[in-house]
């Protein structure tokens, strides 16, 4: 059988990918290396009780942004709940409440850093993050890799977000000295572990286009029941509805291009043959994968790994009474020291909530924990050495988790388990185990990031390490976009 197209990988970019192919009446087979679709947004289970084992924040659902736009096109209602707030922010014993609401965030904020200039920063970082969605949503063919692409972003609608292009190659540490607030040492915190999360980067070097959109996700937090994989599940349902076929525990070995189209080889000997290729998988994984001249071009065009993060992830299970139900699902922990191994002075935290039995048990709390980490510090080191520093970092976060939720700290942790960018790579195959893909800087802005058009006719590529990055809501716009270059052409 010869596919219109083969997608590789079941992460949100190529389950997206996979679906509104299928949905527009080709021939399309999803291969993935895993039991399970999701990506860096499946979980695994531990007797009954399920544990993200990568991403657990939901966002871009209002009405006209990705994720709502996608859930729509392809007839899914995912069972979600908006937050607010979306998030709470530990100081110690002070609490920051990351209200929906623009105002209420803004008086809150006022209030926790006592500044002038909060309003004025605060109001500029959602203006900027409507814009810029309209910008992405009118505009499929960014970044553009064709006179023809830079004839389509050349249209009258396309002149309100002139006033957008600055902030491309203004680092977010400019806009603070001019509200007057980059001097001041909790506030300068507070945005640089934000940023972190966001957009790989800190505000000395992250552009404030994308930081700004980054900044304001909080306000359209929603929290998945089950966890991120119940909605990729219901969009795997949909592809195969469509007629997609999806084969699981088929690691792809090799992509092979033969006149004009291509062969796909898995680990267990399978083969495939398609008109087009759609990978979901790292740009630093592509030359290890692909022979001849693909293999020749990712070798040469791979972005670098400098600057690219690993996470440190911790999971555990709390056995308490889920009658008394936290504020918030979701936090972010900030500690004086920083983090060992791990770049970081904070760390978020994900606690299902009270009414989310599919993830535990009634009694039971799934907990995730996670933060950034460079890859360098896990590889090339004794096994002894590497199972300290593991226990090292995840002891101490575990203590600083017990100092920040005291009223969970008696209860009894089971199920505890530490994962570092190693364990990532184990089970996802992700190089060296990065996540979050290719941060976001004023050098490298949205410009000048990889598009998911290749050289060669049909081969195509989608997920985290190309425009316009790390996140579910920037894979699905990239992968959407993508989709729609392919028909256009068809």
């Amino acid at each position: 059988m010869i596919y219109d197209n083969i997608v590789v990988g079941a992460g949100y970019g190529g389950l997206t990918a996979a679906a509104l192919l299928a949905k527009a009446g080709q021939k399309v087979l999803l291969l993935e290396a895993h039991t399970v679709p999701g990506g860096c947004a499946s979980f695994y289970n531990r007797k009954g009780i399920l544990f993200d084992s990568g991403a657990t924040t939901l966002s871009g659902m209002a009405e006209g942004q990705p994720m709502n736009k996608l859930f729509k096109e392809l007839e899914i209602e995912p069972n979600v709940k908006k937050l607010d707030p979306g998030m709470i922010i530990k100081f110690g014993d002070r609490e920051l409440v990351r209200h929906s609401g623009l105002e209420h965030w803004i008086i809150e904020c006022e209030q926790f850093f006592g500044l002038k200039g909060i309003r004025e920063f605060w109001e500029l970082v959602h203006s900027i993050d409507k814009k810029g969605y309209k910008l992405i949503a009118q505009n499929k063919r960014i970044p553009p890799v064709s006179a023809g692409d830079l004839l389509s972003l050349v249209k009258p609608s396309n002149l309100k977000g002139l006033p957008l292009l600055p902030y491309l190659f203004k680092p977010v540490e400019a806009v603070l000295k001019k509200f007057g607030l980059s001097d001041d040492p909790l506030f300068r915190s507070f945005i640089d572990e934000q940023l972190l999360i966001t957009t790989q980067n800190r505000a000395d070097d992250a552009p404030f286009l994308t930081a700004a959109m980054g900044l304001a996700y909080p306000a359209e937090t929603y929290y998945p029941y089950g966890g991120l994989f119940f909605p990729a599940k219901q969009i795997e349902k949909r592809f195969k509805d469509f007629g997609g076929t999806v084969k699981y525990k088929k690691r792809v070995k090799a992509i092979k291009k033969e006149k004009e189209r291509y062969k796909i080889t898995t680990d267990d000997g399978s083969e495939y043959v398609c008109n087009g290729v759609i990978t979901n998988i790292p740009f630093w994984n592509l030359s290890a994968i692909t022979e001849g001249e693909l293999k020749e071009y990712f070798i040469k065009v791979a972005p670098k790994t400098d600057g690219a993060w690993g996470a440190f992830m911790i999971n555990f299970a709390i056995n308490c009474d889920r009658k008394e139900d936290l504020k918030s699902v979701y936090w972010q922990i900030h500690v004086p020291e920083e983090v060992p191994y791990c770049e970081s002075k904070s760390f978020f935290v994900t606690i299902s909530p009270e009414d989310d039995t599919q993830k535990a048990p009634e009694g039971v709390k799934s907990i995730t924990i996670s933060l950034h980490t460079k890859s360098e510090n896990w590889y090339g080191l004794t096994k002894e050495e590497y199972i300290r520093r593991k226990n090292e970092t995840g002891n101490f976060i575990v203590q600083k988790f017990d100092e920040a939720f005291p009223a969970l700290a008696g209860f009894e942790k089971s199920h505890v388990e530490y994962g570092t960018p190693v364990t990532f790579e184990k089970y996802t195959g992700r190089f060296s185990g990065l996540v979050g893909g290719v941060p976001h800087s004023v050098k490298n802005n949205l410009l000048k990031m990889h598009s998911g058009v290749t050289p060669f006719n049909g081969f195509y590529l989608t997920g985290d390490t190309v425009f316009p990055g790390q996140g579910t809501v920037a894979v699905t716009i990239g992968a959407s976009n993508l989709v729609a270059r392919i028909l256009d052409k068809r």
